[in-house]
């Protein structure tokens, strides 16, 4: 079992290295600053991948506590991508009066990404798919070296794409995810629309933002649009980290009963 739970950690780990690479040669390509973190990612990865090895040829208190750890980092792993099928499973779609489009971050300053424009492709195919016109509310501001709001951009798109101007909502002060809810929220309220209401992000994303939505008592579903391949791995595991760290207090808890169980148990 524990070798089990030892080649799921190092599946994490692998993932986690693909993660930083494709993260700092994607930001490279495109000539932009990298992140700091993705360069954690990738040192993490590493050390996860050492961690997965070291067990198996050494056995003391240390590699006890190595095994517990990666017995929270399997569990949490699988339940992470169960609950990510799961929330993007649609049996029964249901007319929208409000649909928010999440935002990402622009490329060259200005220009949508393609997974944003996947995003926005799906609004407009839900926009359409409905008799009576719900409203769209294109939520993201300036983040990185932008000249536009991706809420500007979004726009832009959609009035090209022939969405009428009056049922486009402008949302252009949010920075990340739960900011695109709390500013959301705010529009809702102004809109007097508080059901009936759907958030287009990718599918790898549907997860953190439903968690998100819950937060600012949002009754919404979740809308995924699809991921480019090569691209998935990468935004999958950055989505399960950003979980971990969300809930963080779990963690903290388990690393101290893993301690207990190692010091007393071996």
């Amino acid at each position: 079992m524990e070798n089990i739970f030892l080649n799921i950690f190092l599946i994490v780990g692998i993932l986690l290295i693909y993660s930083g690479i494709a993260g700092i040669l994607t930001d490279i390509v495109r000539k932009r600053k990298i992140f700091k973190r993705k360069y954690i990612i990738l040192a993490l990865g590493v050390i996860v991948l050492i961690l997965t090895i070291i067990p198996r040829i050494f056995d003391n208190k240390i590699m006890s506590f190595i095994r517990y750890i990666s017995i929270y980092f399997s569990i949490t792993f699988i339940l992470f991508c169960i609950a990510s099928i799961v929330v993007n499973l649609k049996i029964k779609r249901k007319p929208y009066n409000a649909i928010v489009v999440l935002g990402g971050y622009l490329v060259y300053g200005n220009q949508l990404t393609k997974a944003l424009t996947k995003r926005l492709n799906l609004a407009i195919d839900l926009y359409n798919g409905q008799k009576n016109k719900p409203k769209i509310i294109v939520s993201g501001g300036k983040i990185r070296q932008e000249t536009i709001t991706e809420a500007e951009a979004m726009e832009k798109y959609l009035v090209a794409h022939n969405i009428p101007s009056k049922d486009i909502i402008k949302e252009d002060k949010s920075k990340n995810t739960l900011e695109n809810f709390k500013f959301s929220n705010e529009k809702l309220k102004e809109l007097k629309i508080n059901k009936n209401i759907a958030f287009v992000s990718n599918n790898f994303h549907i997860l953190r933002a439903k968690i998100y939505s819950s937060k600012f008592h949002i009754k919404a579903t979740g809308e995924g649009s699809k991921t480019l391949w090569y691209y998935f791995p990468e935004a999958f595991i950055n989505e399960y980290l950003a979980i971990i760290v969300l809930y963080k207090i779990t963690l903290i808890i388990y690393l101290i009963l893993a301690i207990i169980l190692t010091i007393f148990i071996g």
